[in-house]
């Protein structure tokens, strides 16, 4: 009887202990943008909707840091591959022997399609996932490249080199920058940050690492080399796990810390064993699958492993049209259009400019690298900063000076006649640049809310992408027709500062919209 009535005694505690859990772990409001799809998606059970409603914010930590290493890798590839364009111009030039507006349209292609494929990029990870895409987009890449080291002529480059390495590029660059996104709220600062550093640091290494490849290894050994380096695509896409499997994971480890709590608690075995029926994330998959053959259960796991986040309740259009009734949205997309004239000009004719004013070719190269590695550094350090909460209300304003300080180092990199010169006016030129890039996802986010980020990241790779074409296609012409790549240069600057009225445009119509809005909610409250 005394054990009985002890038995008794503790299944009633352990009956009030989980009563006492489910009731502090009640469904709490969380802010918008920790949600990454809606919410109603959640299963109509009590329990269900509380365990699984709180999976679906951003993770904010864990496994997303690993997704931000893979952003890393694939932006210090990408970048290095974008800013040694200045290297790959002159050995384009010396191979074809082809005027400058001809060469450059090779590189302006390659950059263009990038950019101008960010919408297709997008659907697709609104469709897939951004594993998917980043696989198919790390093949088509590699291949690219591969070929172009053996094409006799610059026209086969315009299909080898520009349009199958920028579609290729296009479908790893802008699941890279999504992911990243998804996968914080919080940190998304920092996050962004330290993901886009990777471009500073392979503008650091890439320019005179290439111009050493070519002297050793040729003009078609380089190319495998680079083939072979851009196969990396593949491990920055393994990383990228989606969404929705890493909400399954979480759930599965939650469900295992509940098991681990009762028999600590010395529950009553019935409890134990009941709590575990529901231990594993698979385990309805797996009754149904007992019947299933090896293949298909081998399938179901692939599919689940490159699913979208999308669940099917809330499934969104491939591409969100409806940004552009968004004023703002729409002066963002018109100064990144004038701001990359300068960042593609730049990264394009520096090493030329400098050529053309007294140095080396191996100078040229470092001077792309001194610009890499304080673009790197700034923006790990400023999106710390901006992350803070006193400065992120300011962010936008922030945004806006930097491209007006971008545009007087930019007039003042003609007037350079050193190397030690050139180097100082770079190295202010990075740290300006990674300032603005680094924070570029950010800015959407603020402009449109994270929900739409995918949508309008596409737009604005297309904005940047129109830009890039007509960039360096435009300084291709300064030269040609006038002799000096000087006017190259203050041709961007102009560009810049007009991208920075409009962008101060959108943002006054977004404070004027945000305080309305602000005065409308107080008034129904009283």
């Amino acid at each position: 009887m005394v054990q009985q009535d002890e038995n008794s005694r503790s299944a009633s505690v352990a009956g009030s202990d989980i009563n006492d859990f489910a009731a502090n772990n009640s469904v709490k409001t969380l802010p918008e943008d920790d949600y990454i799809t809606n919410h109603h998606a959640c299963s109509s059970s009590a329990d269900q909707i509380t365990e699984e409603c709180e999976e679906r914010k951003a993770p904010d930590r864990g496994w997303g840091w690993f997704v931000v290493l893979g952003g890393f890798l694939v932006h210090f590839i990408m970048g290095g591959f974008e800013r040694s364009s200045g290297v790959m111009y002159l050995q384009l030039l010396s191979r074809y022997n082809r005027s400058a507006t001809a060469t450059a349209w090779v590189l302006s292609i390659f950059s263009t399609l990038r950019l101008l494929l960010g919408p297709l990029a997008s659907a697709m990870c609104n469709r897939f996932s951004c594993r998917f895409v980043v696989m198919i987009g790390a093949g088509i890449s590699a291949l690219g490249v591969l070929i172009s080291g053996f094409v006799p002529a610059i026209s086969y480059m315009y299909l080898t080199y520009g349009v199958l390495c920028g579609l290729g590029r296009a479908l790893v660059y802008t699941p890279s920058v999504v992911a990243v996104g998804y996968y914080f709220n919080k940190r998304r600062g920092i996050a962004v940050g330290i993901s886009t550093s990777g471009v500073g640091f392979g503008c650091f290494l890439f320019p005179p690492v290439i111009e050493l490849f070519f002297n050793y290894y040729g003009y078609s050994g380089t190319f495998l080399i680079l083939a072979a380096i851009i196969s990396n695509f593949f491990v920055c896409g393994a990383l990228f796990r989606p969404l929705e499997l890493q909400w399954k994971l979480m759930e599965y480890d939650r469900r295992k810390k509940k098991v681990t709590i009762a028999r600590e608690s010395l529950l009553d075995s019935k409890i134990v064993r009941k709590i575990e029926k529901n231990t594993s994330v698979e385990d309805n998959e797996h009754i149904e699958s007992q019947n299933m053959s090896v293949f298909k259960r081998k399938l179901s796991k692939i599919k689940l492993a490159f699913k979208s986040a999308h669940t099917p309740q809330t499934k969104k259009p491939l591409l969100e049209f409806a940004l552009f009734k968004n004023f703002a949205f729409c002066a963002l997309c018109m100064q990144i259009f004038l701001f990359t004239l300068s960042i593609n000009i730049t990264s394009l004719f520096l090493p030329a400019l400098a050529k053309e004013k007294g140095v080396s070719n191996l100078q040229g190269a470092y001077l792309v690298s001194i610009l890499g590695i304080c673009d790197a550094l700034c923006r790990i350090v400023v999106s710390s900063f901006l992350d803070l909460k006193r400065v992120k209300p300011y962010r936008l304003f922030i945004y806006n000076v930097v491209m007006f300080l971008t545009a007087i180092v930019s007039i003042l990199l003609p007037s350079m006649t050193s190397f030690t010169q050139f180097a100082i006016v770079c190295g202010l030129y990075g740290m300006l640049s990674g300032t603005y890039i680094s924070q570029k996802s950010v800015v959407i986010v603020d402009v449109v809310g994270v929900a739409s980020l995918s949508s309008a990241f596409g737009f604005l790779m297309v904005a940047q992408g129109l830009s890039n074409l007509t960039g360096s296609t435009v300084g291709g012409m300064f030269k040609d027709f006038l002799g000096t790549y000087d006017w190259a240069f203050y041709f961007a600057a102009i560009g810049i500062v007009s991208g920075g009225l409009a962008m101060a445009t959108g943002n006054i119509w977004l404070y004027r919209k945000k305080r309305r809005e602000n005065h409308a909610e107080r008034n129904n409250l009283n």
